[in-house]
C-alpha cells in the first residue's frame, strides 16, 4: 500500500512540474507575439517606429533636425491612433451591443461591420504611411546602418535564445 501511494505522489509531483514548466514556456500576453512578429517584419522592410530611431539615434547618426521631425510625426501619429481606437472600441461595444438584441437589423449589422472594418483599415494605413515618412527622413547611409544593427541584433537575439533552449533553432535561410 506505502509503495502504490509513494508512486500516486510521484506521479502527481511530476504531472505538476510538467504542467508547471509548459505555462512558464506560453507567452503571457498572446499580443505581444504578434506585435513582435509584427515589429521584426516592419524592421525587415527597413520600417521602424520612432521611439526606436530616437533610442538608437547616436548610432545612426540623427541630426537634431532630423530628431525633432521624428518627434513631432510620433507625437502627431500617437495623438490619432489613441482617438481612432477610441472610436473604434466604442464601435465594437455598440455592435455588441446591438447582437444582444432579441431581434436584430441586418442592415444595421452589415453597417456596422463595415464602419469597424473600414477603422481599422483606415487605422493600418495611417501606421504604414507613418513608418514609410520616418524612413524617408532617413539618409541612405543611416539606412545602411540600420540595416547593420537590425542583422546583428538578430543574430544576438538567436545567440540568446538558442542558449536558453534545449533545442537550437533552424538555420537562418
Amino acid at each position: 500500500m506505502n509503495k502504490k501511494v509513494v508512486t500516486l505522489i510521484t506521479v502527481i509531483l511530476a504531472l505538476v512540474m510538467i504542467s508547471s514548466t509548459i505555462e512558464a514556456r506560453q507567452p503571457r500576453n498572446p499580443e505581444m507575439l504578434k506585435n513582435l512578429r509584427f515589429g521584426l517584419h516592419m524592421a525587415q522592410n527597413n520600417l521602424f517606429e520612432a521611439r526606436h530611431l530616437l533610442y538608437m539615434k547616436d548610432e545612426i547618426g540623427l541630426t537634431a533636425d532630423q530628431q525633432k521631425k521624428i518627434e513631432e510625426m510620433m507625437l502627431a501619429y500617437e495623438e490619432t491612433a489613441i482617438r481612432r481606437q477610441a472610436d473604434l472600441k466604442i464601435l465594437e461595444t455598440r455592435f455588441a451591443a446591438m447582437l444582444n438584441d432579441e431581434k436584430i437589423d441586418r442592415k444595421q449589422m452589415e453597417k456596422m461591420v463595415r464602419d469597424i472594418s473600414n477603422l481599422k483599415a483606415n487605422h493600418q494605413i495611417d501606421h504604414l504611411n507613418y513608418l514609410l515618412n520616418i524612413r524617408d527622413i532617413l539618409t541612405p547611409d543611416q539606412l545602411k546602418k540600420l540595416e547593420e544593427l537590425r542583422k546583428n541584433m538578430r543574430h544576438g537575439i538567436r545567440e540568446r535564445f538558442n542558449q536558453n533552449r534545449q533545442r537550437p533553432l533552424p538555420p537562418q535561410k
